[in-house]
């Protein structure tokens, strides 16, 4: 199953990355999306939009409603999801994968490294390494950017050479952790 072909955005992962754990209602992963001290620090969604995204993770395949008797003593019974083993599978191989583009380092990268360091340090620390050498290979083809003489080309050339550098320099940082 190869994700880049898919019609899946990051914050659907995200979800199964919550669901990883355990079966969870609508509003407790809205509450894991609210930590500020877990994923919430880089992700603020709406409790709105979560149920839209469950329905399209429950329509593809990703979630189905649990099955597990859930102490739930509420009326009307909350609707609780699992992850399916398909959906087990995608979550696995994304957290696994740099991230493509400088653009995705802020959001998307930082949601891998969380649930990479949730599942093992291993994971975490290869995570890293793997995401060195992809901005290392951005850092070899930027350099080969023609800049047409043009300054502002220039300018936009060394910003974006200054931001992979500094990339690098923070990731060096946190293999040593």
């Amino acid at each position: 199953m190869n994700i880049h072909n898919m019609n899946i955005r990051s914050i659907h992962i995200i979800i199964l990355g919550i669901l990883y754990d355990g079966p969870k209602h609508g509003y407790q992963i809205h509450k894991c999306l609210d930590d500020p001290n877990g994923i919430g620090a880089v992700w603020k969604i709406k409790i709105t939009n979560i149920y839209g995204l469950l329905d399209v993770l429950e329509k593809d395949g990703y979630i189905v409603p649990s099955k597990q008797l859930i102490d739930d003593t509420t009326y009307p019974p909350k609707k609780y999801f699992e992850i399916t083993d398909r959906g087990k599978e995608i979550f696995q191989q994304w957290m696994r994968e740099p991230v493509k583009h400088g653009r995705e380092i802020r959001q998307v990268f930082l949601s891998k490294l969380y649930f990479a360091n949730k599942e093992s340090a291993e994971v975490a620390h290869q995570l890293i390494l793997d995401q060195i050498k992809e901005c290392n290979q951005w850092l070899v083809n930027s350099k080969q950017l023609p800049d047409g003489g043009v300054e502002f080309v220039k300018i936009v050339n060394s910003f974006r050479l200054m931001q992979m550098k500094s990339y690098i320099t923070w990731l060096e940082e946190l293999k040593k952790k």
